[in-house]
């Protein structure tokens, strides 16, 4: 579990210097800060249950559908603009065009990593739980 929660800081964090860089939606930064949060907790053990871990990380994959969804959406919008993304000046939300798909990008292939990471610690959890009912994380 140690190596999903460094993963879940790492990936909270990449999301919040993406949210600086982009100016993106709001619901960025505050599923960055549960990621970050999320994963403070579970290195220093303070989620008691394996219950809550198992409700934390549906929510935080949750977080990645949402992420997925919405730098995927801004990928298909821009698409017909990449064949010459360095021949059009465009700037969108202070980026050039090609850095912002390449942001858009990297953000999305992170929204699919917090899905991934999340899935495997629900259901890593939930396999616990199985074995040891009254067990605490």
């Amino acid at each position: 579990m140690g190596v999903l929660a460094i993963s879940n800081l790492f990936l909270g964090l990449f999301v919040i210097l993406g949210f600086t860089a982009s100016s993106g939606a709001s619901v960025e930064i505050w599923g960055a800060i549960f990621l970050v949060v999320f994963a403070l907790f579970l290195i220093s053990k303070k989620l008691k249950t394996k219950r809550i871990i198992i409700g934390m990380a549906v929510k935080a994959s949750l977080i990645g559908i949402t992420l997925l969804i919405s730098y995927s959406k801004s990928l298909r919008s821009n698409q017909g603009l990449l064949h010459n993304c360095k021949l059009i000046p465009t700037i969108v939300y202070g980026l050039k065009l090609c850095n912002r798909v390449a942001l858009d990008f990297c953000m999305a292939i992170c929204g699919l990593l917090i899905i991934t990471v999340n899935s495997l610690l629900a259901a890593n959890s939930f396999i616990a739980s199985k074995r040891s009912p009254n067990a605490i994380a």
